[in-house]
């Protein structure tokens, strides 16, 4: 476990800082969703990223406005889990919970419960209940973390980042199988591993959770894990990002995707566990990226 941050040590603060957090996070939420969208839609840059049915743009933008903020405000990296301090037990604690991700998603499966990315966001039946599975690969998490912990620090470093490269070669695998293009796959890969694995951990768990937290502290505790409103925030943002993927403002059309929304909340959650029992962002970086990974992959069967 390692050594408590300065922001997630900080007790609650004054009503006026609570609410400057809270504004500020709101804002960066507006703008940052509003500035990848533009350059989507208005620039050549963007137009290229959706011709290429790539989606390089979000994640940069959520990156570069995650390290612009902490620099010009002079906030440390490692206070907003942008460390690579725990790097091991990051890469650890991710694989497992990418272990429990396949798991869930065989018995969504099972349960005839199942979204293929890139073909429309899913259903507001299947949403809640790929929200309410992923909600208890939570408490599943919980369990699971005391009793594997001394099994995971055997497992040297060097074997799970071997299992991590194999599982994210998937997609160029089933590519070389199917007759899908290998270029195309790769770069698919690389923008779910980069733009979504790593910028809106960046941006979400990074940014959004600790800023929260810096403000209104950690005050809840169950089942060992200290967490506060930033994860609670954090996961409901993440939620409404997911739900505005159907919405664009800049051609006036309004329809939530409340299904994608509902079933983000539960993935959101898992990683925003990740980033306070582990103090970064890398756990849930390498479990984000496996769950999009795979989830893409599935789609290139035929």
């Amino acid at each position: 476990m390692p050594a408590t941050t300065t922001a997630e040590a900080a007790l609650p603060k004054s009503r006026t800082n609570r609410l400057t957090a809270i504004a500020e996070v709101l804002l960066a939420f507006a703008a940052v969703h509003a500035a990848f969208r533009a350059i989507k839609h208005f620039t050549d840059l963007g137009k290229l990223d959706v011709a290429a049915k790539l989606n390089f743009t979000p994640g940069a933008v959520m990156i570069l406005f995650t390290v612009a903020i902490l620099v010009i405000c002079h906030r440390s990296f490692a206070a907003y889990g942008l460390t690579f301090a725990e790097w091991k037990n990051g890469l650890k604690a991710g694989l497992l919970c990418g272990a429990l991700i396949i798991f869930v998603a065989a018995l969504l499966t099972v349960l005839r419960i199942r979204h293929e990315p890139g073909r429309g966001p899913p259903g507001l039946t299947v949403g809640i209940g790929y929200g309410l599975v992923c909600a208890g690969g939570v408490l599943i998490l919980g369990w699971l973390w005391k009793r594997q912990e001394k099994l995971l620090s055997r497992v040297p470093p060097t074997a799970c980042f071997a299992v991590l490269i194999a599982v994210l070669c998937v997609p160029l695998l089933l590519a070389w199988r199917y007759g899908h293009p290998l270029l195309h796959a790769a770069l698919t890969t690389l923008w779910l591993v980069v733009g979504a694995g790593v910028g809106e951990e960046m941006f979400y768990r990074g940014y959004v959770q600790s800023r929260i937290n810096e403000a209104f502290g950690r005050p809840f505790r169950i089942k060992g894990l200290q967490f506060g409103v930033g994860l609670l925030l954090s996961t409901l943002l993440f939620g409404f990002l997911h739900a505005l993927n159907s919405v664009d403002y800049f051609h006036g059309r309004w329809t939530f995707a409340w299904g994608f929304g509902i079933a983000a909340l539960g993935t959101g959650a898992i990683f925003g566990w990740l980033r306070e029992r582990t103090g970064s962002i890398i756990a849930g970086a390498v479990a984000h990226s496996i769950l999009d990974v795979l989830a893409r992959a599935s789609t290139m069967i035929p």
